[in-house]
């Protein structure tokens, strides 16, 4: 058992690891390069619009579910609205380029899920970020210790240090400090996504009544990355229904155990537990709607 719990724990964490530094990466370039000017001029007004620039920034950017939040917390800090941020940090883990490949080729035989898991992927990306754009309208979700850590940044470059370290120096510094800001909640998670896989017995996830809901749940803590858990959720499909399967491929890759305990290091835990609830019952709803 603790053999098991080890290896799985190893696993999400080194599967996690490289998109967690190259989300810190992309973080580091935002803050350095990206004013809060230019962000201002290129998202519309209109929210439905401006969460689509969200969704687009998503596909552009391939980072998964831990990679984005860096990102998202580094927007949010740049005056970005949180509908952008929302719908970017819920579609990049579905639909950009490095998941839709592993998407095709797992389920290449049955692209129903292929084009379902992009388009609905997208749909609650929106429905989502837009609903909790208009809850969160005069709220800030950060923490204050966010907010005291971003403003001696801010002063760090109002006198000019990161100049004189040079881009590349400076840009290393933040995806260093931005990293090992999220890496000891990524370390929890994967822990207790590791002790979920091995503690839990798979036969409570089987009854058919409940299927949806309990893929749902099983999405939720087994914590997986999004380039692996389409090939999970094809060697489940003589199992579970096929709504069951397509409520799985869309609600891993937005929130999981893992993630849960990395937005909880940075956003307020109110704020978590709402987007939590908007995503599962959001993605119950459209799995119930839609024909497959």
């Amino acid at each position: 058992m603790i053999k098991n719990i080890t290896i799985v724990f190893i696993s999400i964490f080194f599967e996690a690891l490289p998109f967690l530094f190259l989300g810190s990466l992309i973080s580091a370039i935002i803050d350095r390069y990206v004013s809060e000017e230019t962000f201002v001029k290129i998202i519309p007004k209109n929210k439905i619009l401006a969460a689509l620039v969200g969704v687009l920034m998503g596909f552009f950017i391939p980072a998964c579910d831990c990679a984005v939040i860096p990102i998202a917390r580094r927007l949010l800090k740049k005056k970005v609205p949180l509908n952008v941020i929302l719908s970017f940090m819920l579609s990049s883990p579905i639909i950009n380029p490095v998941v839709l490949f592993a998407t095709y080729t797992a389920f290449n035989k049955n692209l129903n899920f292929f084009y379902l898991r992009f388009l609905l992927g997208i749909l609650v990306s929106l429905i989502v970020s837009i609903i909790m754009a208009i809850i969160y309208k005069d709220k800030d979700p950060l923490i204050e210790e966010e907010h005291h850590h971003h403003n001696h940044s801010c002063s760090c470059h109002s006198c000019g240090h990161h100049h004189d370290e040079g881009d590349l120096k400076s840009i290393l510094k933040h995806t260093i400090e931005d990293m090992f800001d999220v890496l000891k909640y990524l370390i929890i998670g994967a822990l207790i996504a590791s002790l979920m896989q091995n503690l839990v017995p798979a036969s409570l996830f089987k009854n058919e009544l409940i299927s949806t809901i309990s893929l749902m749940l099983f999405a939720y803590l087994m914590s997986l990355c999004s380039t692996s858990d389409s090939f999970v959720a094809k060697s489940m499909m003589g199992s579970f229904n096929n709504r069951a399967i397509l409520a799985y491929l869309l609600l891993g890759p937005m929130i999981d155990i893992k993630n849960t305990i990395v937005l909880m290091g940075g956003f307020k835990k109110k704020f978590v537990f709402t987007l939590i609830f908007l995503i599962f019952i959001t993605i119950f709803i459209v799995v119930s709607v839609v024909k497959i």
